[in-house]
C-alpha cells in the first residue's frame, strides 16, 4: 500500500511506470547507484535498473513526465488497453502453467516420485512476479473456480492470496518468494490420503476424519525428505490448521508457537476453502467468507492478518457475480481503490434476469436505475444459479475489454 506525504509516495518497484519522477531509492547502501538522487523514468531499462537494486522507491506524484499524464488521461487510450490485455493474458498463462505444474507435482507424490523442489520454487517466483506486476489480474484468477480441480487449484489460489497478503504487509521479494513456496506446498500431504476419503461426497466419519487430519503430518514428512526445502515450508505444511487460540490440530499449539508464515497461510487457506465448491459442499459467497474470517479473529486467526487480507482483496473482488439493488446482475470487473463498496460492474442480466447488451456501470458515479434509485450492490450471488459461465468471460478476455457505459 502506498504511503503519501506532501506528494511523495512510497511504492513497490513493480509499480513504476515510464514518466514517473523518482525522488529516492530505498536501498541499504549509503550511496545510491545512480548519478542523481532525483530523475524521471524515461525507458523500460530505467525501471529494470531500479528493480535490480531495491524493492521500494519514493516518487513525486506532483511532478510526472508528460507521457504518464497521457497514458493516465483516459481509459479508452488504445495503448493502455493493449497493455492491460497483454498483462492479463500473461497473468493467465502463469496461472494455468503453475496450476498444471502443481497438479503434476501432486500426482508424482501420489505415485511415489520425489518432490521437485526447484520446479516449485520457480513457479512460486513466477507467481510473485505476476502479483507485483498485475495484482488485480491474479486476484481475479483466484475467483474463477474450476470444477474437479480443487486440490491443485486450491494450492495455487492460496499461493496467490498469501503473496497478496505478504505484499500488503510490506514483505521483501525474497519473503514473498518464500511465502509463495510455502503456500503452494501447504496441502502436499493430501496426496498421501486415500482418494476415496479425499473425494468422499458425504460427511467423513470419525476414522476418516482422523486420517484426513493426518495430511499435515504426511506433508511434514514429505517435505522433510525433500532436498533443499526451506524450513518454513515444512512448518507451514505441519501447522496451517493450528489456531491462534490453541484450538487447532495436530498439536493444539497457540499463537506463541506459530510462525508468521503459518498464520498467513491459515487465513488464505480458509478463505479459498470457504469460497470454493467441494465434493461435499457448495462454495459460499465472498462476503460470507469475510464474515467467517472476522468472527475467527483472535480465535482461529491473527486479527491483524485478517484485516490486512480484507484490505488487499477488497470487499467486492473482481470476478464476483453480484446482484444490484435494481435486481440486475453483473460481474465485478474493477475495484474502486477509494471506495471499496463501489466497484465497476459489467451488467449481464436485467432486473427480470434476462440477458442484455453488456454495459459498464461505475458505481462510484452515483448513477440511478430506471426507478431513479441510486445503484448499490445488494449481494454476491452464484454464477451457476443464473446459468452464467464466468470461465467464458476469462477465456474470451472480457475482463479486459472496453464496453459502453451506463449513462
Amino acid at each position: 500500500m502506498s504511503k503519501r506525504k506532501k506528494g511523495i509516495i512510497r511504492i513497490h518497484v513493480y509499480e513504476l511506470r515510464i514518466g514517473m519522477c523518482v525522488c529516492r531509492l530505498e536501498t541499504p547502501e549509503k550511496k545510491p547507484p545512480f548519478l542523481f538522487d532525483r530523475f524521471d523514468i524515461k525507458t523500460q531499462a530505467d525501471i529494470q535498473a531500479i528493480q535490480a537494486v531495491c524493492d521500494y522507491v519514493f516518487i513525486d506524484s506532483q511532478r510526472q513526465h508528460e507521457s504518464t499524464a497521457v497514458i493516465a488521461a483516459g481509459k479508452a487510450d488504445s495503448r493502455k488497453q493493449l497493455n492491460l490485455v497483454r498483462s492479463f493474458e500473461q497473468s493467465a498463462r502463469t496461472y494455468q502453467q503453475t496450476g498444471n505444474l502443481i497438479k503434476t507435482v501432486m500426482d508424482d507424490i501420489r505415485f511415489g516420485s520425489p518432490l521437485s523442489v526447484k520446479a516449485v520454487k520457480e513457479a512460486a517466483a513466477q507467481c510473485v512476479d505476476k502479483v507485483l506486476e498485475n495484482s488485480d489480474a491474479m486476484l481475479l484468477l483466484t475467483q474463477l473456480k474450476y470444477q474437479n480441480k480443487y486440490t491443485a487449484q486450491h494450492s495455487l489460489n492460496v499461493c496467490i492470496l498469501a503473496i497478496l497478503l505478504g505484499r500488503e504487509l510490506k514483505f521483501s521479494v525474497e519473503e514473498l518468494n518464500n511465502i509463495g513456496l510455502c503456500a503452494l506446498l501447504h496441502d502436499i500431504g493430501k496426496m498421501k490420503v486415500p482418494i476415496e476419503i479425499l473425494n468422499k461426497p458425504g460427511k467423513l466419519d470419525g476414522d476418516e476424519l482422523e486420517i484426513m487430519r493426518r495430511h499435515v503430518e504426511f506433508g511434514r514428512d514429505i517435505l522433510l525428505a525433500a532436498p533443499n526445502i526451506v524450513r518454513d515450508a515444512v512448518d507451514v505444511a505441519y501447522c496451517h490448521h493450528e489456531h491462534f487460540a490453541g484450538t487447532g490440530y495436530p498439536r493444539g499449539i497457540d499463537r506463541t508457537e506459530l510462525s508468521t508464515f503459518s498464520k498467513i497461510v491459515a487465513v488464505a487457506d480458509a478463505y479459498d476453502a470457504i469460497t470454493s465448491d467441494r465434493v461435499y459442499q457448495k462454495g459460499r459467497p465472498h462476503v460470507m467468507a469475510l464474515d467467517i474470517l472476522i468472527k475467527g479473529m483472535n480465535v482461529e486467526f491473527e486479527a491483524d492478518f485478517v484485516i490486512q487480507f480484507i484490505n488487499c482483496i477488497g470487499y467486492y473482488p473482481q470476478g464476483n457475480l453480484v446482484e444490484l439493488s435494481s435486481g440486475e446482475i453483473g460481474i465485478v470487473v474493477e475495484q474502486n481503490k477509494n471506495d471499496r463498496l463501489k466497484p465497476t460492474v459489467l451488467l449481464l442480466l436485467d432486473e427480470n434476469k434476462k440477458a442484455v447488451k453488456e454495459r459498464i456501470l461505475d458505481l462510484a458515479l452515483e448513477l440511478t436505475d430506471i426507478n431513479k434509485v441510486p445503484y448499490e450492490i445488494k449481494q454476491i450471488v452464484h454464477a451457476q444459479d443464473y446459468g452464467i459461465d464466468l470461465l467464458k468471460f476469462y477465456d474470451e478476455g472480457k475482463f479486459s475489454q472496453n464496453y459502453p457505459p451506463v449513462l
